[in-house]
């Protein structure tokens, strides 16, 4: 009797051992089938966000590029108030000098849709490299400090629109970008070389260059375009082809 109830035990001992290394092995299949589930998402956002991140490097070089060529005119625009120089330009040329400075921004609209998304279903902690995970939740953060830069400089030229609105003729630069008008105006008389012999012009313009040369320096979309470069290439060391 006792060595069946032993026998019979150590069957039932056996039973339970195959029971718990089935259990096992079944958790770990598991296991190992949500993680490679988890790296497989991990690598598509990474390939996403190379994508988006090469755009926006794209953008940024582009702005960058766009604010020098508006402090070029800008810096041309300044010598007008020599008055040497502007008795050698012709109010055609100070049109198209208004237009061009005038007529561009500064702005920097980064593409951030899979940012966005990834953090805002909190699956940055899906991407393993820390250092990456901080790069990115810290750029939204840098893109507020491009805004406050924006509507600083958006501040500068406002102020010189104003003076261009009391002082100057913005028909008459229209006429001279080829606009026809059917009526004649007071303002036809109105001759935009004076807007150069006003102080107050200058300083409203200077103040305005110097507002885009520090947004374009290393501190704003300088500091942009480095960190941009710097996950891109954690990015690339990240994806698994």
């Amino acid at each position: 009797m006792e060595n069946k109830t032993s026998k019979y035990f150590k069957y039932a001992i056996g039973e339970i051992v195959l029971v718990v290394i089935g259990i096992l092995i079944a958790l770990s299949i598991n296991n190992w089938s949500n993680n490679k589930q988890l790296r497989h998402t991990e690598q598509a956002y990474l390939l996403s966000l190379q994508s988006e991140f090469k755009t926006n490097l794209n953008k940024v070089n582009k702005t960058i590029s766009d604010n020098k060529k508006l402090m070029n005119d800008i810096e041309q625009m300044l010598t007008l108030f020599d008055s040497n120089v502007r008795d050698t330009i012709s109010d055609k040329e100070i049109s198209g000098l208004i237009y061009s400075v005038f007529g561009n921004s500064v702005t920097y609209n980064p593409s951030k849709g899979v940012l966005t998304d990834i953090i805002s279903s909190g699956n940055l902690n899906l991407i393993q490299n820390e250092q990456l995970r901080q790069q990115l939740a810290s750029f939204e953060a840098m893109l507020d400090n491009v805004k406050f830069q924006e509507i600083g400089i958006n501040s500068a030229k406002g102020e010189m629109i104003s003076m261009l609105n009391k002082n100057g003729s913005i028909r008459k630069v229209l006429i001279h970008r080829g606009q026809n008008f059917e009526h004649q105006s007071i303002s036809d008389a109105v001759n935009n070389k004076n807007l150069f012999s006003l102080t107050e012009f200058e300083n409203d313009l200077l103040n305005y260059y110097l507002s885009i040369r520090g947004a374009n320096g290393p501190k704003v979309f300088g500091r942009i375009k480095e960190q941009i470069e710097l996950i891109l290439v954690d990015l690339e060391s990240e994806i698994k082809l």
